[in-house]
């Protein structure tokens, strides 16, 4: 599936609807448990750059904000306006940047940032390829991508197929096209797992 703007204009629409019917604002108690396992997994310094693509409401942008310093920066993107409307919302401190922009074109040199994370937003990505060499281009060699979510791939792919057609087709991708769309957008694997109980990868910008 292209990134064409009606693609971007459906994907965005759908989420508005979700913060309109106040889904996905914050975490669950089960939820933040994974959670604080994975900011933990992440390791993040208080002086780091921290890209976090499809922000959504912005609830793990809060907690990133807890993580760092005020020589920082948390440069969190969304293509809905509503969700946006409610990160916004949360008064964050000065280092969090807000935009309505798509993964693809992310208004930093390259080499800008120490960290990627995607929780939750990878397979809503419709031209994942392109996506991951715009991370590779923002991220400084030696930076960390992790891409997370709190339930495996097989799941997930279910949920998505059966929850609405404007994601019917949002999937996370075969074990083996994901480790090699990393490889051949400049990442270097260090951790993989796939299982019922999360999603966890984690790549070094070569």
């Amino acid at each position: 599936m292209a990134c064409s703007a009606g693609a971007n204009e459906e994907i965005a629409a759908y989420f508005d609807q979700c913060a309109v019917n106040g889904e996905m604002l914050d975490f669950p108690p089960n939820e933040l448990k994974k959670l604080n396992i994975f900011i933990d997994m992440w390791d993040i310094e208080r002086n780091s750059r921290i890209l976090e693509p499809g922000c959504g409401a912005g609830r793990l942008t809060a907690e990133l904000a807890r993580s760092i310093g005020g020589d920082s920066e948390i440069y969190a993107c969304d293509l809905s306006p509503e969700m946006l409307r409610v990160a916004r919302d949360r008064n964050l401190p000065p280092v969090v940047i807000f935009e309505r922009r798509s993964a693809l074109d992310i208004p930093r040199p390259a080499a800008w940032f120490d960290l990627v994370v995607c929780l939750n937003v990878f397979p809503h990505f419709c031209e994942p390829e392109e996506v991951l060499g715009e991370f590779a281009r923002v991220l400084k060699s030696g930076g960390v991508l992790w891409i997370n979510h709190f339930e495996g791939s097989e799941s997930l792919n279910h949920f998505h197929r059966n929850i609405s057609p404007e994601v019917s087709g949002h999937m996370l991708p075969d074990p083996g096209r994901m480790r090699r769309m990393l490889y051949e957008s400049g990442f270097d694997v260090k951790l993989f797992e796939d299982s019922p109980e999360h999603y966890i990868v984690k790549a070094s910008r070569l």
